[in-house]
């Protein structure tokens, strides 16, 4: 058998502690003295009852079902929030990924005409220098050579070439 405490004990923890209707050690009825001396008995816990035994009254159980209810219901609008908000950032990044590829044809096409105006350009240049003879590169060209065929020379500077400044065959004019 165990002591039984002092009345000395009892009067310092105060009237709550001896009495039997409070909430003692973890919420559990009765004090700390009744765990001490060994009259302590606790009750079954609703969750580990085998259901023989009543677990929750009616009116707790509807409040337990209202406070579940309320929580799913929380739970579901966050869901539909999250799921908004999700449809949100994948639109913009659908928009910006459309934006992207527009933008890459744009650079694209831009290429392509620069590209295009390079040609161009190189044309020009060759056909301005087409015009001047190769050696001066002051006069008009002006003179076929035979036998090649080569269009190269003005009329001063073929005058002076005995052969072909392209081929290098002797020239026969025309």
């Amino acid at each position: 058998q165990q002591p039984q405490p002092l009345k000395t004990e009892h009067s310092m923890l105060g009237a709550s502690a001896s009495s039997r209707n409070s909430l003692g050690l973890n919420g559990v009825t009765g004090s700390i003295w009744d765990f001490v001396t060994g009259s302590f008995s606790p009750s079954p816990s609703p969750v580990l009852s085998s259901g023989t035994a009543p677990s929750i009254s009616s009116n707790t159980s509807g409040n337990e079902l209202t406070r579940v209810r309320q929580e799913l219901d929380d739970a579901k609008r966050k869901l539909k929030q999250w799921e908004e908000s999700w449809q949100q950032v994948k639109q913009a990044c659908d928009a910006w990924q459309k934006e992207a590829q527009e933008a890459k044809e744009r650079a694209n096409i831009a290429d392509a005409d620069k590209q295009l105006a390079l040609q161009k350009k190189e044309e020009v240049i060759f056909q301005l220098q087409s015009k001047k003879c190769i050696v001066c590169q002051e006069g008009d060209r002006s003179v076929i050579l035979n036998p090649c065929q080569h269009y190269v020379l003005c009329d001063h500077c073929a005058a002076a070439q005995e052969e072909c400044p392209c081929c290098k065959k002797k020239k026969n004019l025309w």
